[in-house]
């Protein structure tokens, strides 16, 4: 039978831990909308920004002011945030996922006025 020692064990799991924090410390935090924040002053944001999947964008916002819906595509090009995931609270930080994020506001016109982004992970 095949035996393990246990300074193998804990060799391995150092090696695995170390592995982990690396690949945890290469995601970067994003502020969505840039300088400006999450509001009417998106200007394009994220055109030419490149994403990885496990980075993080932070939404910044006067609390009740804005909100963040997480939708899917259908949703973002209608502006339709039902069954979509709601964010409030004027400091929502979101973990992407590989593939396309799509993210609205809901209160009032906000989405149709271009308060809403399009996220790629790769």
């Amino acid at each position: 039978m095949y035996r393990v020692n246990k300074v193998t064990i804990v060799a391995f799991a150092m090696m695995l831990c170390i592995f982990l924090q690396t690949n945890i410390s290469k995601a970067d935090t994003f502020l969505a909308g840039g300088a400006n924040g999450w509001g009417f002053q998106l200007n394009g944001w994220p055109n030419g920004k490149t994403f990885k999947t496990g980075d993080v964008i932070e939404f910044k916002y006067p609390a009740g002011a804005h909100n963040v819906v997480k939708v899917d595509q259908a949703g973002f090009n209608s502006c339709n945030g039902a069954g979509g995931q709601v964010f409030s609270s004027g400091d929502d930080k979101i973990t992407l996922t590989k593939g396309t994020s799509y993210f609205i506001c809901t209160i009032g016109q906000h989405c149709a006025n271009g308060v809403k982004a399009a996220v790629i992970a790769n």
